[in-house]
C-alpha cells in the first residue's frame, strides 16, 4: 500500500518525518556495521531482492496495492536497526521506480517497515522469555507468525490513515481492500518462514539472532 504525501497536511508530514529521522539516526549511529562489512553481499542482495518484490505488485488503482514485505526475515537477519535502514532504502527505491512522491517516504517506511520490525522484535523478545527454546518455536513464532501479524497490522494502520485523511471511504476499504488481507498474510508468513529456514540450514551465520546453543541444545543440558 502506498500512502501518498498529498493526503496529509504539512504538520502531520513534519511529525512523521521528525519521528522517522530520530529512529533512523539512532539506527545509523548504533547499527552493527561490522556485520555489514563482513556480509556486504548478503545485506545489499537482500535489499535488492526485497525492492524487487515490492515493485512487483498487484492492486486496486494506484494506491491500494498488495505486495510482499519481507521485513520479518530481515529483522531476524540484521536486527531492528539494520532492518530499518534496509526498509528505508527499499521504500526509497520503490518510490523512485514507481515515480511516487519522496515526501511520503517517512510515513511509508514507518508503516510498512517500522510496524513489522516492531512486531518481529517484540515477539522475539517475548518468545525468548515465555516459550520453549527450540528451532520450531523460532521458525513458526518468530518468522511465520510474526510476518503474518506484521503485515496485518501494517495494512490495517495504512488503511486507517487513508480513511482518516478521507483518501478512501471506510465502506470502500472494507469492501474492496481489507477482505484480501488473508490472501496476503499467509504467503507473507510462508515467504519469511521459508527464507528463515533456508538461512538457518545453509547459512546460519546470516541469522545472528538464532543461537545454535540456545535453540538446538538437548533437553537436560
Amino acid at each position: 500500500m502506498d500512502i501518498p504525501a498529498s493526503v496529509f497536511n504539512e504538520d502531520w508530514l513534519l511529525v512523521a518525518s521528525f519521528a522517522f529521522i530520530i529512529l533512523l539516526g539512532n539506527a545509523l549511529r548504533r547499527a552493527p556495521w561490522g556485520y555489514v562489512r563482513e556480509h556486504t553481499h548478503v545485506y545489499l542482495g537482500t535489499i535488492a531482492f526485497a525492492s524487487l518484490i515490492w515493485i512487483l505488485r498487484a492492486g486496486i488503482g494506484d494506491r491500494l496495492n498488495f505486495h510482499f514485505l519481507g521485513i520479518t526475515v530481515m529483522t531476524l537477519m540484521f536486527g531492528w536497526r539494520l532492518a530499518l535502514i534496509a526498509a528505508t532504502a527499499i521504500v526509497s527505491i520503490t518510490f523512485w521506480r514507481l515515480g511516487s512522491g519522496f515526501l511520503a517516504i517517512p510515513v511509508n517506511t514507518l508503516v510498512m517497515g517500522g510496524i513489522p520490525i516492531l512486531v518481529t522484535y517484540g515477539l522475539l523478545r517475548w518468545s525468548q522469555r515465555h516459550l520453549p527454546t527450540n528451532i520450531f518455536v523460532f521458525v513458526f513464532v518468530n518468522a511465520f507468525f510474526a510476518a503474518v501479524l506484521g503485515v496485518i497490522l501494517a495494512v490495517c494502520v495504512g488503511s486507517l490513515l487513508l480513511w482518516w485523511t478521507d483518501a478512501f471511504s471506510g465502506y470502500y476499504l472494507q469492501t474492496y481492500y481489507l477482505p484480501y488481507i488473508p490472501l496476503l498474510m499467509l504467503p507473507e508468513g510462508l515467504l519469511n518462514g521459508m527464507l528463515t529456514v533456508i538461512a538457518i540450514v545453509y547459512a546460519p551465520q546470516w541469522i545472528p539472532l538464532f543461537d545454535d546453543a540456545r535453540y538446538l541444545r538437548k533437553r537436560g543440558e
